[in-house]
């Protein structure tokens, strides 16, 4: 080969080259324009036919949220409670209040209050002048019809005693009675322009009702006929207990206090004063294990103080809250507190202490 054959060779070398590069070029363009094609298509398949897996944690609310507001408290027995609130809320407790389940009810209307018969039988009363039972402890619940009046019709209280009788108050002048665990209701009184906040039934026969601006309501045929007395104090009372057929007190606004050791022939006004608390108090009980009744109110007012009404001790159900309770009740080994929270307060060393919230 000669030279020139060479050059020749060479040049056709360097022409095949060039064409090479410029084929491989137009085939990388082709597949790149391909791509957005490629990347389309394959979300146009997933989007038809992949279907997504979503995990969703389901959160669930504690069964007594900081909103809400407990009105009424039943111990059926020391460790078993029903409680009642707001919205036609309610829950049951069987270890004391160490959890609590919520109950299905059939009425949006604030319970105010709930009384039990036993384990399974109870009554829940309220706004509206709502009754509901239960038999089976709790899950289900009946509205019941029961006397209403044209005015108003907020129930405040009820009680529970044996033999399925119930006694309920409320706005003007409301009592209400029920001798089939709460099934069929009777008005025992006329309505009057008064509200009636609490009533005890002191004997077999013989019934008192607490009400608006210091006025005292009985009966001593079971609800046939009553009497009312105006006391000394202008003040509303809240609630009336006896730990005797003797002797019991009553507590309401502004601190009030009144106790009889005649059957409520007479009662003994200790003002703010003297019991060293001039706030609401809204329920009270007899407590054998202090000797001492026991008042709870606004701003988590506490009062205790003896039968003799002689001797008072003025506090806080809890430093660390001063919010406002409405009921309260006996429990295996302490007390519970409802009302804007749920507060157990301990025996200790014969006094109470806060257990938790």
């Amino acid at each position: 080969m000669n030279i020139a054959d060479k050059e020749r060779t060479g040049d056709q070398g360097t022409d095949t080259g060039i064409k090479d590069t410029k084929v491989g070029q137009k085939i990388v363009r082709s597949l790149l324009s391909l791509v957005p094609w490629v990347i389309v298509g394959g979300l146009l398949w997933a989007g038809i036919f992949v279907k997504p897996n979503v995990t969703i944690e389901e959160v669930t609310p504690p069964a007594i949220e900081r909103r809400d507001r407990i009105y009424g408290v039943s111990a059926v027995t020391p460790r078993i409670l029903w409680i009642v609130g707001n919205y036609g809320k309610i829950l049951r407790s069987e270890d004391r209040g160490a959890s609590w389940s919520l109950q299905k009810t059939p009425n949006q209307n604030h319970l105010q209050d709930i009384s039990s018969w036993d384990e399974s039988r109870a009554i829940a009363v309220g706004n509206g002048g709502v009754v509901l039972i239960t038999e089976d402890g709790g899950n289900t619940w009946t509205e019941i019809e029961a006397p209403k009046s044209e005015i108003a019709n907020k129930l405040l209280r009820v009680h529970t005693f044996e033999g399925g009788e119930a006694w309920a108050v409320g706005e003007v002048g409301m009592i209400i009675y029920s001798d089939d665990y709460g099934n069929t209701w009777t008005r025992m009184r006329e309505e009057e322009d008064v509200i009636m906040n609490d009533i005890v039934k002191i004997s077999d026969t013989k019934l008192m009702v607490a009400g608006e601006y210091g006025r005292i309501f009985w009966s001593e045929d079971k609800g046939k006929t009553w009497q009312d007395t105006e006391t000394d104090s202008l003040g509303s009372m809240m609630a009336i207990k006896f730990r005797t057929e003797e002797s019991g007190v009553m507590v309401g606004l502004d601190g009030i206090t009144m106790g009889t050791e005649d059957a409520g022939k007479t009662w003994t006004i200790i003002d703010s004063a003297k019991s060293g608390n001039s706030e609401h108090l809204m329920d009270v009980l007899w407590f054998d294990e202090l000797n001492k009744w026991v008042a709870i109110g606004n701003k988590g007012t506490l009062v205790k103080f003896s039968s003799d009404l002689k001797e008072f001790e003025a506090g806080v159900v809890s430093e660390r809250s001063l919010s406002s309770h409405t009921e309260l009740a006996a429990v295996d080994g302490g007390i519970i507190v409802v009302g804007a929270g749920v507060s157990f307060l301990e025996f200790t060393d014969g006094d109470l202490s806060v257990l938790g919230k």
